[in-house]
């Protein structure tokens, strides 16, 4: 199997956290990213994902989000087995689950003691709402990225900002001890760089 990766996930803090998922599985390395905007895109391209799986390992990062648990999700996205290069990940429950997973990052981030943290991120119904409430309490530069304004869901600079904390701060390693879901990709990541040929 080869050792370039097609990454797929949500957004760009999604694509940030698959370079750094990939950059410590060696000699994992990315060959394409695609960005899908949401879900949907995602969800609808899932067979397409499968059958680059059976060529080139794909990883695809997306969110539980309201579904039970993640082979809820899985069986209604692909009803068949899925390719030994396909690596469907899920964030329980978003993305910012796993970003609120690495304490002492987040808190340098959002320069707010950790006791306002969650303990348990994956527990959370709404990561990503948790991690907008904080930033109400972070310096005005910080708060005003992340905030949503009038019907938008988040931030102007909400995607920028996190992907340059996941860039330099975050760390996959850190955050799996408190992040099940991140620990698995980890793991399944580590399995196939062992099993890819060079």
């Amino acid at each position: 199997m080869l050792h370039t990766v097609y990454l797929a996930a949500e957004d760009e803090p999604g694509l940030a956290i698959g370079r750094r998922l990939v950059a410590e599985a060696s000699p994992l390395e990315i060959y394409h990213e695609e960005n899908g905007h949401g879900f949907g895109k995602l969800r609808t391209k899932t067979r397409n994902y499968q059958q680059i799986g059976m060529r080139m390992p794909v990883l695809m990062i997306t969110d539980l989000d309201a579904y039970k648990c993640p082979s809820e999700l899985i069986k209604e996205w692909l009803d068949e087995p899925r390719s030994a290069g396909f690596l469907f990940r899920i964030c329980v429950r978003e993305v910012e689950a796993w970003l609120l997973a690495h304490r002492s990052a987040i808190s340098n981030f959002l320069k707010i003691s950790e006791i306002h943290l969650p303990d348990s991120p994956e527990t959370l119904l709404d990561p990503k709402a948790e991690l907008i409430r904080l930033a109400q309490r972070a310096p005005r530069k910080i708060r005003i990225g992340l905030t949503p304004v009038g019907s938008a869901t988040i931030g102007p600079d909400y995607n920028a900002m996190l992907s340059e904390f996941i860039r330099d701060t975050w760390s996959p390693a850190i955050a799996a001890t408190q992040s099940p879901s991140l620990m698995r990709a980890r793991l399944r990541l580590k399995e196939l760089a062992a099993s890819v040929s060079v």
